[in-house]
């Protein structure tokens, strides 16, 4: 079966098999549970201490525990990468054999922290290191063969890339530019 919060793939079977771990919990304690993930979204600064005294009542295991959360979060977060609207995702859940209660708390957190979540997300994606950019200008005045010459040329050093630009190359080079910029701050995310 294919499921939206997946992107219109089939649903993994460690998740499958971690439904029932989750089914063993309260909805209040899985809502508890799953606002701490979303509050945690797009960092790995998930405090297990607090998961652990929530799921007490339920006595999982550590491991358990772990497995919940990871359930939790790629459920939450897949659903956050494809914006999944929250009626699809409850309908979604119970699909996969959450109760209804459960399904129900995990779509009540997921459409609280959407927005959130997701610009938790957009913060951490296409991250790229920052380019090495080194560049000089080079102005001949005379030369002894041709004569006068007069125009400057730009020495542009990008990540270890050397290349020599003219006027109009620069002046090419940043009309690309700007119209590259425009066309980033109109796509809508």
């Amino acid at each position: 079966m294919l499921f939206r919060f997946r992107g219109g793939e089939d649903c993994p079977d460690w998740v499958l098999a971690e439904i029932a771990t989750v089914s063993r919990l309260t909805s209040i304690k899985l809502k508890l549970i799953c606002v701490q993930i979303m509050k945690n979204i797009g960092s790995d600064s998930l405090k297990y201490e607090i998961l652990t005294k929530l799921t007490e009542q339920g006595k999982l295991s550590l491991s358990d525990v772990r497995a919940m959360v990871a359930c939790l979060r790629f459920i939450l977060e897949s659903s956050l990468r494809c914006s999944v609207d929250p009626a699809s995702l409850d309908t979604e859940l119970q699909q996969l054999g959450f109760p209804k209660e459960h399904a129900a708390a995990l779509t009540k957190v997921y459409a609280d922290y959407c927005e959130e979540g997701g610009e938790a997300l957009r913060r951490i994606s296409l991250r790229l290191p920052p380019p090495d950019i080194a560049w000089t200008v080079d102005y001949v005045v005379g030369d002894s063969k041709v004569g006068a010459v007069g125009q400057p040329f730009l020495n542009l050093s990008i990540n270890g890339n050397e290349s020599t630009l003219s006027t109009a190359d620069l002046d090419s080079l940043i009309h690309e530019l700007k119209t590259a910029a425009e066309c980033i701050k109109n796509i809508k995310l």
